[in-house]
């Protein structure tokens, strides 16, 4: 577990340190489009945030690691078939099947 937890770390500092010169971004209106576009590091640092947003306004402080990908995986699915969907909406409408 430790291992994992320090490649997200590591995922999350190589994300964010090309974000430091990069203007702030408005999370609720991301879309599918440009978070495909990314960097695959920038990308973890998204799903990270996404994940932490949504388990923080649900009150939950637990992470479950394998649940998360999958969520991710149902998330990248629908972007797929909704590129002008925000991110948000995406996680949204995955979540409320």
């Amino acid at each position: 577990m430790k291992r994992y937890l320090l490649i997200a770390i590591a995922a999350l500092c190589v994300g964010f340190a090309g974000q430091a010169t990069a203007k702030e971004v408005d999370m609720s209106k991301l879309t599918c489009k440009e978070v495909g576009a990314m960097p695959p590091a920038r990308i973890a640092g998204v799903a990270m945030w996404m994940s932490g947003y949504v388990h923080g306004k649900a009150g939950n402080t637990m992470v479950d690691s394998e649940a998360a990908h999958a969520n991710a995986e149902k998330i990248a699915a629908y972007c797929k078939s909704n590129a002008s969907a925000t991110l948000t909406s995406a996680v949204e409408a995955v979540f409320k099947k």
